[in-house]
């Protein structure tokens, strides 16, 4: 979707939750993705990818332009909900079946659709041997080298995207980035299994 169309769509969702749901159709895979591979638990992430949506579309009217994609807001609430979720351990969020009855907002997919779409990403996670070699060193980082190291590598972001998602600056998030990559490649080569 390019900006222009994004933005449109946006300010229309502000007055009509209903247009709301091309957003969510556009983003929530990019989002639970993203969920997953920094939880690896597909349930935990399909909470967690709810709960973002859920706090999308209620906060939608503080919403700024600031010349990055909206995705890059949604980016941030996940990040910020995914450390709440490793903070408190007990995540309590607002089921998307309750977001659509609380908000209106317009039921998107079944839940068989929901499941089979959890059970597909959480297959593709197992398959993927590479990250499966790295799932558990990785987790072990503390969070906020999980973070960079998630947007950059496994979301394929920009630096300057991942500054605007984590509101740090580009010096921050480069040596979070090469602290990071040491200190997961250490844990890869002292044997950390997932």
């Amino acid at each position: 979707m390019d900006r222009a169309a994004e933005k449109q769509l946006v300010e229309k969702s502000r007055k009509d939750p209903e247009a709301f749901a091309e957003l969510f159709e556009e983003y929530y895979p990019k989002i639970l993705r993203y969920n997953l591979h920094r939880t690896a638990n597909a349930e935990a992430a399909r909470d967690i990818t709810s709960e973002v949506f859920f706090k999308a579309l209620k906060n939608l009217w503080q919403f700024r332009w600031k010349g990055v994609p909206f995705s890059s807001w949604l980016y941030k609430i996940a990040s910020n909900e995914v450390n709440q979720y490793f903070r408190n351990r007990k995540y309590e969020p607002v089921s998307l079946e309750q977001a659509i009855e609380e908000n209106k907002m317009p039921e998107l997919a079944s839940q068989n659709d929901l499941e089979k779409e959890i059970a597909a990403a959480q297959a593709e996670l197992d398959k993927n041997r590479d990250y499966a070699s790295i799932k558990g060193a990785l987790l072990a980082l503390p969070e906020k080298y999980q973070e960079v190291l998630a947007l950059r590598f496994l979301e394929q972001k920009k630096i300057a995207e991942i500054c605007e998602i984590l509101g740090k600056k580009e010096g921050t998030v480069k040596s979070l980035l090469s602290r990071g990559v040491e200190m997961l490649r250490k844990k890869i080569e002292a044997g950390v299994q997932p």
